[in-house]
């Protein structure tokens, strides 16, 4: 019986320890936890790990993994499926709101390979089909522009990256699309 006292005893000091030591590093990491933005985002040397941003609306800037083959669609049907969960928010009145776009021009650069991308001044990339400069074009899941990207189904980029709309279906999807007018400076 004495034993069973004893350790009942110890059971419930070492779980008031361990309780207020849980309780102790719960308020560190909260009050701690900084939100990723495109402007604190990590980066790996080993690509495929690296997270990227892009718009989806004004009002909506979603973080994904970097991949060639995504498009803008695939990016929303995600998102509307609760399968992305980041997006850029910020704290306003002690309360995290979500980030409206204010930025709508960047850069274009050119790797050594010779690829094109472009980066906006905020940090976030464009995917899919993007108006810069008053001309369409279509993006890789990395920002950049390459051949044999295909943005529509059955249209695919030359190695300039420009949008071809010769049908009007596709000129009807565009339509649909969010296409505000981006800006390019050096």
């Amino acid at each position: 019986m004495k034993k069973i006292k004893k350790l009942l005893v110890l059971t419930i000091i070492l779980s008031a320890l361990f309780s207020f030591n849980t309780f102790a590093m719960i308020n560190k990491s909260v009050n701690d936890t900084e939100r990723p933005t495109p402007q604190n985002e990590i980066t790996y040397e080993d690509e495929s790990l690296n997270n990227i941003w892009t718009w989806i609306n004004d009002e909506l800037c979603i973080r994904f993994r970097k991949s060639t083959d995504t498009n803008r669609s695939y990016l929303e049907d995600r998102w509307n499926r609760g399968m992305i969960s980041s997006v850029w928010a910020e704290k306003q009145n002690g309360v995290y709101q979500r980030k409206t776009r204010e930025s709508y021009s960047g850069k274009w650069s050119q790797s050594a390979d010779g690829i094109r991308s472009f980066t906006f001044d905020d940090c976030t990339i464009p995917v899919g089909v993007t108006k810069i400069d008053g001309v369409l074009y279509a993006f890789t899941g990395y920002g950049e522009l390459k051949a044999g990207y295909e943005y529509y189904t059955g249209f695919k980029t030359e190695a300039d990256g420009l949008v071809k709309a010769d049908s009007a279906e596709f000129t009807q999807w565009l339509g649909t699309q969010y296409l505000p007018d981006c800006t390019s400076h050096e």
